[in-house]
């Protein structure tokens, strides 16, 4: 049943139905906002060898999120995991600032700020992606081993990335009630 739900889900979130908005809560804390655009951003403190990509063209995805009050903040906590193939996280804003590689770590985060995550993707396997993608956030610090996030992003080929300003606080995903317990099937509430 959850399979169903996700999959209405990501219907609903590409057929850009305006229904109320919500987040998508995580161990951290609530995503906001998923987007991959193939525009170039803007990273600071980027040297030409700081990172040894694979591919000639880029595609950059962007998880925008809040935090649970005293959560730190790494990038080397993400990756992000798209058509079997692992992206490592290679910069971060804070709100409506700008991506820095030289911010890689934060010891204290504001549960009120933003925080955006970026990944630089193979531009070439989109193709002519549809408006949203499939892809699967990775959190690698957990005690108990990796926690996956299949998270539905918004795909918006040469568009520029939404800034932090223009998210809505209560986020960008369409409101539906996606059942989490771990009943097992055929068992009754009581």
């Amino acid at each position: 049943m959850n399979i169903l739900k996700l999959m209405v889900f990501v219907f609903l979130c590409a057929s850009g139905c305006k229904l109320l908005s919500a987040t998508l809560p995580f161990r951290l804390g609530d995503i906001l906002s998923t987007e991959i655009s193939r525009n170039k951003v803007v990273i600071r403190n980027m040297g030409k060898y700081d990172y040894d990509f694979k591919f000639k063209h880029y595609a950059y995805a962007v998880v925008a999120f809040t935090l649970h009050k005293g959560r730190s903040l790494s990038i080397y906590d993400f990756e992000l995991k798209f058509k079997d193939k692992a992206y490592k996280c290679v910069a971060l804003a804070i709100g409506n600032g700008a991506f820095d590689v030289k911010r890689w770590h934060l010891t204290k985060t504001n549960p009120k700020m933003i925080y955006s995550l970026l990944f630089i993707l193979d531009s070439e396997v989109f193709g002519n992606a549809k408006k949203t993608i499939s892809a699967t956030l990775v959190y690698t610090l957990s005690k108990s081993g990796q926690v996956n996030y299949e998270l539905p992003f918004k795909f918006i080929n040469y568009d520029k990335l939404t800034t932090v300003g223009k998210i809505p606080v209560n986020g960008v995903f369409p409101k539906i009630k996606i059942d989490t317990s771990r009943k097992a099937a055929g068992s009754s509430e009581k």
